[in-house]
């Protein structure tokens, strides 16, 4: 018995270190690209939505290799420990359900937006949503607490901590970024509680995310992640009914809260 203790013990350390290494050296690829492949100047001058595309498509593939080693080489197993074996289609209509409010009401205050391209929808509407659930909740909250066991306090605020300097590109002076660093933070928090009590099942936040994403890329709002009055009595209706949805799985898997 021990020395299977001692085992697993191991076994969750080195998941661990392989699982936090993998995140931080996501953070280094488009330095990699940019003073090893491309060079500096090079890189600079792609278009936005290329180096998007090559940057968070290889940290994609690194996180989905290690997952795959992790999951002893199995498709099955690496989709599961992920929280991408099933439910795909209840939980896309349920996201949607969700996100009406929000998806109707910015282009209530805003109108639609025609001049969108293909490129827009996707790299700044649907894109940021299955990157950043796959990253940052499957990959490192999923692994770090549900196979490492890690206390799920610590890789929460993390990650939540890392997706909201992540988002502080949108602000332009220091009450921007405390206020976009704070509603990015509280959103990270937020799709890893719907992770966690839609059973783990990745694809409701995955989904959830992106379609609110699409609210604001399909209509004229030009604003950040903080908006304004209007549009959060949307968002906030959205959220809410993301809630009462999680609640509700959350009731039927009886999954303990935190």
């Amino acid at each position: 018995m021990k020395r299977l203790n001692l085992l697993a013990d191991k076994r969750q350390v080195f998941l661990s270190v392989l699982v936090t290494i993998t995140f931080i050296v996501t953070f280094f690829v488009p330095k990699f690209y940019a003073y090893v492949i491309f060079g500096k100047d090079e890189f600079n001058a792609l278009s936005q939505y290329y180096k998007v595309a090559i940057c968070h498509g290889t940290n994609l593939l690194l996180c989905f290799l290690v997952a795959f080693y992790i999951a002893e080489f199995s498709f099955k197993k690496m989709f599961d420990m992920l929280g991408m074996s099933n439910g795909i289609f209840m939980a896309f209509a349920l996201a949607l359900l969700s996100a009406l409010p929000q998806l109707l009401g910015m282009q209530y205050l805003h109108g639609f937006n025609y001049d969108a391209s293909f490129a827009d929808f996707w790299f700044m509407g649907v894109h940021p949503g299955y990157y950043e659930e796959i990253v940052f909740r499957g990959f490192l909250i999923g692994m770090l607490v549900r196979f490492a066991k890690w206390p799920e306090m610590i890789p929460l605020v993390l990650s939540s901590l890392f997706f909201g300097i992540g988002h502080l590109y949108q602000a332009n002076n220091m009450n921007e970024s405390i206020a976009i660093f704070l509603t990015a933070f509280g959103a990270g928090a937020g799709f890893y509680l719907f992770y966690k009590y839609s059973n783990w099942n990745l694809w409701f936040p995955l989904f959830l995310h992106s379609f609110m994403d699409i609210s604001t890329t399909i209509s004229n709002y030009h604003g950040n992640i903080t908006m304004g009055f209007q549009d959060n009595i949307f968002r906030v209706t959205t959220i809410l009914c993301a809630i009462f949805i999680s609640y509700r799985l959350k009731k039927k898997a009886k999954i303990e809260s935190i």
